[in-house]
């Protein structure tokens, strides 16, 4: 009677087994599959231009390298060389092509077309004074560090001098320098002192006389 009360008993449970080609739960019951563990955090890439220039893009569109070494004068060391013996030997005049002074948008050394007009001046100039060479300054505002403004001052000057070589000047007659923030035009600290500061200004040089014997 024992035995048949057992039998009763399984009937009605039913069998308990484990199927075959069953997909077990990932990480369910059971499971001996360890957990994923998590991606290592990223490192946090550190602001290549901590104190930008306010303004769209914030200097994204420019990078903020590390520009080149500037004598006291302002003239980098590697083109100081070069044309050195150009300024030691000519003339300096910063009134000739004062009106045609170029002026950027903040955070740009891209040549508006506003200024079109007045480098088709400047190489007029240039191709009926062949003896002349001309130097341009590149120049900016206040805002921003001195290492990113004198970067950014570089590219504004060698914009203007891409620029004049395609209109025909020979590029051999214009010598860059950037002076970043270090030469306002005008002082104050706001939009209308700023947007006279964003500028790149014309030096003439012009041959000096031979000095006459004894």
């Amino acid at each position: 009677m024992c035995f048949v009360g057992a039998a009763l008993i399984l009937g009605s449970t039913g069998c308990v087994h484990t199927g075959t080609g069953i997909t077990p739960i990932p990480n369910g019951p059971g499971s001996r599959t360890p957990p994923p563990k998590p991606p290592p955090p990223q490192p946090v890439e550190a602001n290549p231009n901590p104190n930008p220039i306010p303004g769209p893009g914030n200097g994204a569109s420019i990078p903020d390298t590390v520009p080149p070494k500037v004598t006291p004068e302002g003239v980098s060391s590697e083109e100081h060389g070069r044309w050195a013996s150009v300024i030691t030997n000519h003339n300096e005049d910063a009134t000739i092509l004062k009106a045609d002074t170029v002026y950027f948008d903040l955070d740009s050394a891209t040549i508006k077309k506003t200024e079109d007009k007045k480098l088709e001046d400047v190489a007029a100039f240039l191709k009926t004074h062949p003896a002349a060479a001309l130097k341009v300054e590149g120049n900016c505002d206040e805002r921003g560090t001195e290492k990113y403004n004198l970067s950014l001052g570089e590219k504004r000057a060698g914009s203007v001098r891409e620029y004049l070589a395609n209109l025909g000047v020979d590029a051999r007659q214009v010598v860059t320098v950037t002076y970043g923030k270090a030469k306002p035009a005008v002082e104050g600290h706001n939009e209308a002192a700023w947007s006279k500061n964003r500028r790149g200004d014309f030096v003439v040089l012009t041959p000096k006389e031979p000095t006459p014997p004894l």
